[in-house]
């Protein structure tokens, strides 16, 4: 048996060290950000909205507000299970995207638009009287991709995995006024469908962040961020985003107008 495993070694080694030489990994400077508002109308159903800004350096070069990366804007239907868990359903997002421009070649790339159809659901899991809570979040899309030079659009889905924990800094809940916490999340996103060639593994995206509560309802985070991810269907190319990423969240937005009233457990 072991002689199997050496001689498969000697035949594959060489495709795999060819592999490695040719991959190729552009990195980028990028900053991000995301505003996200929800409404609750009840204990178990609500409506929000998110918008997302990001931009880039060039070639490697320059600040990261350079360029244009994406803008998009989403509207969401919330149905809550219960205090720890939700489902939410984004019937249509529009998305505008100029891509990455890692080498000389892709300042001829187009830019273009996207329709996206997203289900996701995610829960909570909280110990130590509070101070961690973890949250798992399970998100599938939809994707119909602009193509240059063509009327039609490419169609694909995407399966995306998140976990996540915050620490609270100086309280023992999430939801309380003026708390400070720490979080830390991870999530992995997989391309499926006939569409795709070689890039199912889409992208792993890291955050490393700090999150304020202020005004019972709202939230600023100052987040790290690491991108990476295949590009295009080469199978070899990658485009790796490192940068910084400001969120505003309003976990409900008539709760702003209301002192001391904040009742909302429904945050992502």
């Amino acid at each position: 048996m072991k002689y199997r495993v050496v001689l498969a070694l000697l035949l594959f080694s060489p495709l795999l060290n060819y592999a490695q030489e040719r991959k190729t990994v552009y990195p980028h400077s990028v900053f991000w950000h995301k505003t996200e508002i929800n409404e609750f109308f009840n204990e178990n159903w609500g409506v929000g909205a998110d918008f997302v800004y990001r931009s880039k350096n060039e070639l490697n070069s320059g600040s990261m507000f350079d360029s244009h990366l994406r803008t998009s804007i989403r509207p969401w239907i919330n149905y809550q299970f219960t205090k720890n868990s939700r489902l939410s359903i984004s019937p249509i997002g529009y998305m505008h995207t100029n891509e990455y421009v890692g080498k000389p070649e892709d300042l001829e790339r187009p830019n273009y638009h996207e329709l996206r159809t997203t289900f996701q659901f995610f829960h909570h899991y909280k110990h130590d009287n509070g101070k961690w809570m973890h949250t798992w979040r399970y998100r599938y899309e939809l994707r119909w991709q602009e193509q240059a030079d063509s009327d039609e659009y490419r169609f694909f889905t995407r399966f995306r995995f998140r976990y996540r924990i915050r620490y609270m800094i100086n309280s023992n809940d999430f939801y309380e006024n003026n708390t400070l916490y720490a979080a830390v999340s991870n999530e992995i996103g997989l391309n499926i469908g006939k569409n795709v060639v070689l890039n199912t593994f889409n992208q792993n995206r890291l955050y490393v962040g700090l999150g304020y509560r202020f005004l019972d309802v709202a939230r600023l985070e100052l987040r790290y961020v690491d991108r990476f991810r295949t590009r295009g269907a080469t199978g070899y190319e990658f485009d790796h985003g490192r940068g910084i990423m400001v969120g505003l969240y309003i976990d409900q937005l008539s709760g702003l107008w209301k002192s001391n009233d904040q009742q909302v457990r429904y945050s992502d």
